[in-house]
């Protein structure tokens, strides 16, 4: 588990520290118990995207919240789908299992692929930061559009110190030659989506941005079945 809060340091101070140690690895939440380079099957609830990839662990990315008071974070794993039909570089699938903590102390998983990343635009920093809390997607696919309003209707951005891990330990450590940190703002979506029999599932979009490159990323997804 992640050391307490040290009272009086930033969140980017502390990861920044835990980040200076002897060497012995990093511990980090680590809810799903999975290591990087580690296989990952995809139940097949998840969706027909998924079928015919063999997925593995690129990385494992821990956020870190400070949010009214206290301190929040949840841990996405980077998968890395390959075509098992073509094998082709190409048609490589880009996906994160996101693990956020809930209140009986397991955690609630996310399913997410990744939609579109562009470089810093101003126009579309404006878009997130509408007031009406409302984000729009034109599905390729259904040529419809998909329409998402705020999560639980907070329009505020959030900040995250992230630990990037790029190798694990045997015990499940973060290897600290391998491990990196970044600032991100983000902003967050959902909305109820028809799945048929007269029933709906949140589907979720995570608008990413890089506080120092700009860059921005669009992950969109709902419910992980394992």
């Amino acid at each position: 588990m992640v050391a307490p809060t040290n009272q009086g340091k930033t969140l980017w101070e502390m990861l920044k520290e835990r980040m200076s140690g002897n060497g012995a690895g990093i511990p980090f939440r680590n809810p799903l118990d999975w290591r990087v380079e580690s296989g990952v099957v995809l139940a097949a609830a998840n969706g027909p995207d998924f079928a015919g990839y063999d997925f593995s662990v690129r990385e494992i990315r821990e956020y870190n919240r400070h949010i009214g008071g206290q301190d929040f974070g949840f841990t996405d794993y980077v998968l890395a789908g390959t075509n098992t039909t073509t094998f082709n570089p190409d048609d490589a699938l880009m996906a994160r299992v996101r693990a956020v903590p809930n209140a009986v102390g397991g955690s609630d998983c996310l399913l997410l692929r990744l939609y579109d990343e562009i470089s810093f635009d101003p126009t579309f920093l404006e878009v997130v930061k509408d007031t009406t809390g409302r984000f729009e997607i034109n599905d390729e696919v259904t040529h419809s559009t998909e329409e998402y309003t705020r999560v639980n209707n907070v329009l505020d951005s959030y900040h995250a110190a992230v630990l990037v891990i790029g190798a694990t330990t045997p015990d499940g450590k973060a290897a600290n030659a391998k491990a990196t940190s970044a600032k991100l703002e983000y902003w967050d979506y959902w909305r109820d989506a028809d799945i048929g029999g007269g029933r709906t599932a949140k589907q979720f979009v995570f608008v990413e941005m890089d506080s120092e490159t700009g860059w921005f990323q669009i992950w969109r997804g709902g419910e992980f079945f394992r």
